[in-house]
């Protein structure tokens, strides 16, 4: 039999959000009074019994707003229970007033939480009404998890385990003589539930079910499961083992009941995570723009940092912001084999990770962390990622030029796509530097020479082959047999064209600075040239003395 509580109170509601989500500035009629739901707040809408007893939601809106301050006395008379908005620091003075005028509460929310997740701590907040379930601590009394999944197994009659959407083990009881098999111990020690196939159909018929299941194949012990949701929101669920005699009617009631805590904590638990996310993230933007902090702000003891960089593809079905929060979750949980401190943030196309490593870890250690991800990317976010990996530094004012040297390494594996989709600093050192080097070169007409601008320049107006040969030249250390084979010609056709070089372009061969200089700048805006398409090469303008001879 299901017990049916009245309406929460605003005063409880309160209680389970807690101080850091949302505060009280106005309670004209007291916080005894229920709270049948909440919606957002439509001030076009005309008052209505939708209203009466709800928390409205003015999104968007300024508390000095005058549609917010002219519909207050409207929203009381239709007894709405409270407005709930963001402050962000303006002067609340006016609307504390016209609210108390109005007989309606006001609650200012967290600037930094998503009305998206406001909506599902309420959902949840609203779930949980009347006074706890007989033997369950309360949402505000319980410090973690852990605490909870012990309440719970000692109501239930068996051992319990937390497991958020993506199966992980979050918490679990450890209560003496509890029932313990094979798949319980494997699924604690690796924090993660097998994904094969089977569990994969358990999982679907358990997100499917409005409420607790019974299991009899999940291992050799039965399971009771439930789903811990706040409103239509999934945020994970809770296992119980049965052993000896059957769970019944009592423990499948008090396991539903526990849902309700369970989701309060769950939510609390990514609030409290995504504002520690957010404030390392915003710390490690900083950091990587080049602001320096102290290793306490990050958390960090160890002497070495290097930043990992995984590009996110350029066309996918998933909006690219969704998309790097789910790469950054990858790489924050996989990083724990490595590392306990790890800090990511997402900038456009690239979440960059800075992974304190200890003195004992080597480098490839990162290099399998990247594959790792890259691979769990391609399975659960079908997805391809790129990895670049940057020098291990000791300074944080160094951690800029890792994220540098990570950022380059992803311009090398982008422009040799035969190459891994991971890669360090150190394998692509070279390649990096004349990356490096051709775009200083195109980016400042300071630094070309003007033999070769115009060599370029004859040869796409002409159709002639000069700066072709002259690199083949170069490339073969003067050897005209070798450098003519490879282009194909004859060696007398292949002198001629050198000679024409020399002609036209002023080029001085004999010359051991200008050869290094020459070849540098033609390997670079060749290879630019090849990969451009014809109609935007980008080619630098001719000057003055353009040369207009015939080939």
């Amino acid at each position: 039999m299901t017990t049916h509580y009245a309406h929460p109170s605003l005063a409880r509601i309160l209680d389970l959000l807690g101080p850091s989500a949302a505060r009280l500035l106005a309670a004209p009629a007291g916080c005894d009074n229920p709270v049948t739901g909440h919606s957002v707040l439509d001030v076009t809408e005309e008052e209505g019994p939708a209203h009466e007893g709800a928390i409205l939601l003015a999104v968007g809106m300024r508390p000095d707003a005058a549609a917010l301050l002219e519909a207050l006395p409207a929203l009381g008379r239709a007894g709405a229970a409270a407005i709930a908005l963001k402050t962000r620091g303006a002067d609340t003075g006016p609307l504390v007033g016209a609210a108390t005028a109005a007989g309606v509460a006001v609650l200012a929310v967290a600037d930094v939480i998503p009305w998206r997740h406001v909506d599902a701590l309420l959902a949840a907040a609203a779930g949980n009404r009347g006074p706890d379930a007989p033997g369950l601590p309360s949402a505000a009394a319980v410090g973690d998890l852990f605490a909870l999944a012990n309440a719970v197994a000692a109501m239930v009659g068996g051992a319990i385990t937390v497991e958020d959407p993506q199966q992980r083990v979050l918490a679990y009881s450890n209560l003496p003589g509890q029932p313990i098999d094979d798949a319980r111990r494997d699924t604690i020690l690796g924090r993660q539930v097998p994904l094969d196939d089977h569990y994969l159909r358990i999982y679907r018929r358990l997100w499917r079910a409005p409420g607790v299941i019974r299991i009899g194949d999940a291992s050799p012990l039965p399971r009771l499961a439930v789903t811990v949701r706040a409103g239509s929101e999934l945020l994970g669920s809770i296992w119980a083992v049965e052993s000896g005699t059957p769970l019944g009617a009592q423990a499948e009631q008090a396991l539903a009941d526990a849902a309700g805590v369970a989701a309060l904590h769950l939510l609390r638990l990514r609030r409290a995570t995504e504002l520690e996310r957010r404030a390392r993230g915003e710390l490690l933007r900083s950091l990587l723009a080049g602001k320096t902090f102290s290793a306490a702000r990050f958390g960090i003891d160890c002497g070495r940092m290097t930043v990992l960089a995984l590009e996110l593809p350029a066309s996918s079905a998933t909006p690219a912001g969704v998309l790097g929060l789910q790469v950054a979750d990858l790489v924050t949980a996989y990083a724990e084999t490595l590392t306990s401190s790890a800090s990511c943030v997402v900038e456009g196309q690239v979440v960059y990770a800075l992974l304190p490593l200890a003195e004992d870890v080597p480098p490839t250690r990162v290099a399998s962390l990247a594959e790792t991800v890259i691979t769990r990317a391609e399975e659960s976010l079908h997805t391809r990622l790129r990895a670049g990996i940057g020098s291990a530094v000791a300074d944080f004012a160094d951690v800029p030029r890792s994220r540098q040297e990570a950022d380059r390494v992803l311009a090398v594996l982008a422009a040799q796509p035969h190459r891994a989709h991971v890669a360090s600093i150190q394998d692509v050192r070279c390649q990096a530097i004349l990356l490096e080097l051709e775009e200083t070169i195109v980016n400042d007409p300071r630094i070309q020479l003007a033999s070769v601008t115009a060599m370029l320049r004859h040869d796409t107006e002409r159709g002639t082959r000069y700066a072709e040969t002259l690199l083949a030249y170069l490339d073969a250390f003067g050897d005209t047999t070798v450098a003519a084979d490879r282009l194909h010609v004859h060696q007398n056709t292949f002198r001629y064209r050198i000679r024409r070089v020399g002609e036209l372009f002023g080029v001085n061969l004999q010359d051991a600075d200008e050869r290094l200089v020459l070849w540098l700048q033609l390997r670079l805006l060749l290879s630019q040239k090849r990969a451009a398409p014809a109609t935007a090469q980008g080619l630098p303008v001719v000057g003055p003395h353009q040369v207009a001879d015939q080939d």
